[in-house]
């Protein structure tokens, strides 16, 4: 398998993951997979988070740094949501993390590497 330099991610993929995560109520728990090229997708593992067999899966809170997420599981009301959708749409861009461990959901030595963000002229 070709090592992973680093990692190509569109800063939506990161927010739709966690909106599916916390937000919407969906069936399984969706990933960042990251391909051995480095460029990203956004899976959703029915039966719990699972590592793909070719490249590597990684919970999209492996992406932002300190934001105070709710437990995936807690009982949040109407406006709980309304307000966590509100905030993972306004504050993940700004706590996006510049490397990340491609072995922090798997086990192995930490593996540390590198995270472009594309830039999108307006």
């Amino acid at each position: 398998m070709t090592e992973i330099e680093r990692v190509v991610l569109d800063p939506d993929l990161v927010v739709t993951a966690l909106q599916q995560k916390y937000v919407e109520s969906m069936p399984g728990e969706p990933a960042i997979r990251v391909s051995s090229d480095g460029e990203t997708e956004l899976v959703a593992n029915e039966d719990g988070f699972t590592q793909p067999e070719s490249g590597v899966a990684l919970r999209p809170e492996r992406f932002v740094g300190d934001l105070d997420l709710p437990d995936p599981d807690a009982d949040l009301d109407d406006g709980e949501i309304e307000k966590l959708a509100e905030r993972l749409g306004t504050e993940v861009r700004p706590e996006l993390v510049e490397e990340v461990d491609l072995n922090a959901d798997r086990e192995g030595d930490e593996h540390v590497v590198p995270i472009e963000y594309p830039t999108s002229d307006p």
